[in-house]
């Protein structure tokens, strides 16, 4: 049996989400493309006389890509250039697992259902801006100019 012959289980579609990155001045536009977080660990094996047993080891949570398309009016460049130069670490008074941040950013992805509404959003802790690739132009190409945006963060939290 399927799982399309319920009427009650909707299939996610890959074209309904949003992307929020940013502080205050969030873009939240124009966002074609955004993969959603993995989670991955290594294995230890260790032998113990005749056998081999496998453990997992520390869960790490790969970068993001995201990719928005550039508009002539440069606003997700400006905003974007702010936001990289403002994400490195900044140290706080506190002697705390938070004493290093890593600035003002926030990044939000919502999975949207059949009406538009979220029905999963990924928020990250502590995310940055890696990386930034603006694009490249090309007389022969009539496509448009696309920007990646690489972001890392601590970890992922899906509500």
């Amino acid at each position: 049996m399927t799982f399309w012959n319920s009427h009650k289980i909707e299939p996610m579609r890959k074209r309904a989400f949003k992307v929020s990155l940013g502080g205050d001045d969030k873009i939240s536009f124009l966002a074609k493309t955004v993969n959603k977080p993995t989670l991955e660990t290594d294995v230890n094996e260790y032998k113990l006389i005749n056998q081999v047993k496998k453990f997992p080891s520390i869960p790490k949570w790969n970068e993001i890509t995201i990719k928005y398309v550039d508009t002539k009016s440069q606003k997700i460049t400006k905003k974007l250039m702010t936001l990289m130069m403002t994400s490195g670490n900044t140290p706080n008074s506190s002697w705390t697992a938070d004493a290093i941040t890593k600035g003002d950013v926030k990044l939000i992805i919502e999975q949207l259902d059949a009406g538009g509404k979220p029905s999963s959003t990924w928020s990250f802790k502590n995310p940055f801006i890696r990386s930034i690739n603006f694009g490249d132009l090309d007389y022969s190409s009539d496509e448009f100019v696309e920007i990646d945006v690489v972001v890392s963060y601590d970890w992922a939290y899906l509500t």
